[in-house]
């Protein structure tokens, strides 16, 4: 014979306000740094695969490592954006 000991919750549980706003805050700090940081990585890769495509001299980060990282970025960023749209 078995017994059941317990059984999941039937409605889903409701935390109360003092323990959501500390992550809800938290989460908004960091998806505002991730913008932040994303648009830099992108005006700092931009501005070097400028100077190198201008320079005649050796590259010191490859094109497609740069282009990757600017795609990167850009998602990144973009989903970042997304996201703080939601939380809000």
């Amino acid at each position: 014979m078995t017994t059941i000991l317990s059984q999941p919750p039937i409605s889903p549980v409701d935390w109360p306000t003092e323990v959501w706003e500390p992550i809800m805050t938290g989460l908004s700090w960091l998806l505002g740094f991730a913008i932040v940081t994303c648009v830099a990585a992108l005006m700092v890769c931009g501005a070097v695969f400028v100077n190198q495509r201008k320079s005649t001299g050796t590259q010191m980060v490859e094109d497609a490592t740069l282009a990757r990282i600017l795609i990167c970025a850009a998602l990144i960023g973009s989903a970042s954006g997304i996201a703080k749209a939601v939380l809000a």
